[in-house]
């Protein structure tokens, strides 16, 4: 049971850190419920991202718009929570742009690049578990939060101000709403397990009068064990992004719609560590205008609980 619950941790964590890049969702180590924290348990999670993209789609279908040759970023992130009670788990998340690049191909000019990198916008969050089937069968926890922008959105270079999409920071004040459901179907296996992700990003208006439009994220997934401690992941996400906005005004080239699918190996290193890798390959991608779409990510990813308390002992052991 301490693997299994190890196990979902990272892979919740992991699932929400590939669309978002920084950390929103995890389950209690060593417990039984799903999405929160043991009483005084603490959990450390700690990531690293590549997105990479080179290619335009306008719809679903790509297009020879080049106006830039690619663009990838760099992203390394930690999430910290803490048990409060058995059914109540805060937490606080915080990401480094290591690097944010576009490369661009300018006739006449040639080659020229931009280039940004600092720390990106926190998140904090509160997480109740509102329903546990004795059983284990079935298990929900909503959560709420905001992100605040300690990101910078106005980064310049020699006195000119860099790209919206280079930039670390949004800006803006965000609130987050999110639920996670888990279901075991089948009494026989109980580590065979499906788990359902979903968020909504609400986000402000900067001082710049830009907000990016409300961002929809939902995940399916499931393992499957390969040999003892290690595991195949199979993961599913969806990402809907509205349209964004300058000045109440909307952005014709700014909506989208995604399915990726995102494969990956998780092994536990005993010790309550563990361990896993992640690629995220677009299946489907629908862009409003002319959009520079994704091609692939990858990820790694580590987490480690540390039991501030006592460990409960039950009667007939004592």
């Amino acid at each position: 049971m301490r693997f299994f619950a190890v196990f979902v941790f990272i892979f919740l964590c992991v699932a929400d850190a590939f669309s978002q890049c920084t950390c929103s969702s995890c389950m209690a180590p060593g417990t039984t419920t799903f999405g929160v924290l043991e009483k005084g348990d603490l959990m450390a999670f700690g990531f690293f991202k590549r997105n990479y993209s080179d290619t335009y789609f306008e719809g679903d279908k790509r297009t020879h718009f080049n106006y830039l040759s690619n663009d990838f970023s760099d992203y390394s992130g930690i999430n910290v929570s803490y048990g409060v009670t058995n059914k109540f788990t805060v937490q606080a998340s915080l990401g480094y742009y290591i690097n944010k690049i576009e490369n661009f191909n300018i006739p006449i000019i040639g080659q020229q690049q931009l280039s940004a990198n600092g720390l990106a916008d926190a998140e904090i969050y509160a997480k109740y578990n509102v329903f546990q089937a004795k059983s284990g069968v079935f298990s929900l926890t909503l959560s709420g939060g905001a992100k605040l922008p300690t990101g910078k959105y106005n980064m310049s270079v020699n006195n000119v101000e860099l790209t919206r999409d280079v930039q670390p920071g949004a800006g803006a004040y965000s609130g987050v709403l999110m639920a996670f459901m888990m279901l075991k179907p089948f009494k026989k296996k109980p580590n065979l397990f499906i788990l359902f992700n979903t968020r909504v990003d609400f986000n402000g208006v900067n001082p710049q009068g830009y907000q990016y439009g409300t961002g929809n994220t939902n995940t399916l997934s499931t393992t499957i064990k390969i040999y003892k401690q290690l595991s195949f992941i199979a993961m599913f996400r969806n990402e809907n992004h509205d349209f964004d906005k300058v000045n109440n005004l909307r952005l014709y080239s700014s909506s989208s719609i995604a399915v990726f699918a995102t494969p990956g190996v998780s092994i536990n290193l005993g010790h309550d560590i563990s361990f896993a890798c992640y690629a995220d390959l677009p299946m489907y991608q629908y862009y409003h205008g002319i959009q520079l779409a994704a091609k692939y990510a990858y990820s790694f990813a580590i987490s480690k609980i540390f039991e501030l308390h006592k460990p409960h002992i039950p009667e007939e052991e004592k």
